[in-house]
């Protein structure tokens, strides 16, 4: 199993933007076959970060899903301010 966590950090004033394009694609994202989970959480104290938790059953799960992103037409690089950070965990229990 792999996990990761995608910390992103949305332009200011494009949060309703960002979270109607995430309404559409978590959905979508669920149903990928190898996806166990895909959680999208938003920070507490800064409401432009938005942490994405995920869960694939390999790397090759997670390949079809990032090609799944570019199908759809999903590119949220216009609404960051700065590159996703990404980290990766091995599941343990």
């Amino acid at each position: 199993m792999l996990t990761l966590t995608a910390v992103l950090t949305v332009k200011a004033g494009r949060e309703a933007e960002f979270e109607r394009v995430m309404h559409v694609t978590v959905p979508k994202v669920r149903e990928e076959p190898g996806n166990h989970a895909y959680v999208l959480n938003r920070s507490t104290e800064n409401p432009r970060v938005f942490m994405v938790y995920e869960e694939y059953e390999d790397a090759e799960a997670l390949e079809s899903h990032r090609a799944h992103l570019k199908e759809m037409g999903i590119d949220l690089r216009d609404l960051l301010e700065g590159p996703s950070v990404l980290t990766f965990y091995d599941k343990l229990l």
